[in-house]
């Protein structure tokens, strides 16, 4: 009985012992691999979809609306002269959120600026104004609430011809809720401003899809929202978290890499190569462990390859001057 009693002993010491060898193994496996097999990543089962050639605009919300105007100026780029839709779907008072838009937009020299305004799902189904897509340029979702979006806007034929418009070309952007339903999977609320604790409820819900893989949380910094980021991405760690500041954005183009813009921060938590996260085995009222978990912080003019998953680094001046010249190239052909 005592030699049995011995056994088991040594035995449960040994599994303990074999099994922070083996995290401690993977762990050094994926930071050895990492610096040389990052380009060659296998595509995961929603890569494998055709290419997209347009541009998203993702914009952490309370962008500015007057003097610089920095993100918006880039949005206004991308409309090179051709129509702007403005999608208020997600507020409260779209009449007031529109009428902001509609000045900053023609103030910095966009001449066809028009609303989309839909208060029933119905309307979409029964009359979609497809029309409003003719000669668009950029197609832009207010801030307010997200699932107004995904709910009313959704799988209807308009939300087709808004993706078909991106995949061609377009560019679509979007500002706080507008800029988490970009992804396929959506961020909807949940705690912030804390560590995170396994138990808390964190609703996600299918996003709209143009950016497969990340999980984007917007007004970021400022509403403390590091601890929530980190349970979504313990919970999937297949997807990229997103996390932009407000008055900042990124440009993804081509769903290939994105450029910060703004005058805040973007936080990219990475889990792929996460060993261990106590989500599945805690109580519910234990705080989150999630090892390994790569943060990057990106500020203007900065990079990040979204397939290889690497930061790259650019001065903020670069692309302010950049930005400058494209303004000045354009008004003079417009002179010409």
């Amino acid at each position: 009985m005592a030699r049995t009693a011995g056994r088991s002993r040594r035995a449960a010491k040994n599994g303990h012992k074999g099994n922070g060898q083996r995290e401690s193994i993977a762990l050094r496996r994926t930071q050895t691999e990492r610096a040389s097999d990052d380009t060659h990543r296998p595509s995961g089962p929603s890569e494998q979809r055709r290419p997209v050639a347009g541009r998203l605009v993702i914009i952490g919300g309370h962008e500015e609306k007057e003097g610089e105007r920095l993100i918006l100026r880039q949005v206004s780029r991308c409309a090179k002269g051709g129509r702007v839709v403005v999608c208020t779907v997600a507020s409260d008072v779209p009449g007031e959120v529109w009428k902001d838009y509609q000045r900053a937009f023609r103030d910095m020299g966009c001449k066809d600026v028009v609303h989309l305004d839909i208060e029933r799902r119905a309307d979409l189904l029964i009359e979609p104004p497809l029309d409003l897509l003719e000669g668009a340029e950029v197609f832009f979702f207010t801030g307010g609430a997200q699932l107004k979006i995904t709910t009313r806007f959704a799988g209807t034929r308009l939300c087709a011809a808004v993706e078909e418009f991106y995949h061609q070309g377009g560019t679509v952007a979007g500002t706080s809720a507008g800029a988490s339903v970009m992804a396929d999977t959506m961020l909807v609320s949940g705690p912030g401003r804390e560590t995170h604790k396994i138990g808390e409820t964190l609703q996600m819900a299918p996003g709209l899809g143009f950016l497969r893989d990340v999980i984007i949380d917007q007004h970021f910094a400022e509403r403390g929202r590091i601890g929530r980021l980190l349970g979504a991405v313990a919970q999937n760690p297949r997807f990229l978290g997103l996390g932009i500041d407000e008055d900042t954005a990124i440009v993804v183009e081509r769903e290939e890499a994105f450029t910060v813009y703004g005058s805040g921060a973007v936080y990219v938590a990475d889990a792929e190569n996460v060993t261990y996260t106590n989500v599945a085995e805690e109580e519910e009222a234990r705080t989150l462990s999630i090892f390994n978990v790569r943060l990057h912080v990106l500020s203007q003019g900065d990079s990040f390859d979204l397939r290889s998953r690497h930061p790259s680094h650019e001065f903020a001046k670069t692309v302010e001057r950049q930005l400058d010249k494209s303004e000045h190239a354009s008004s003079g052909a417009a002179v010409h």
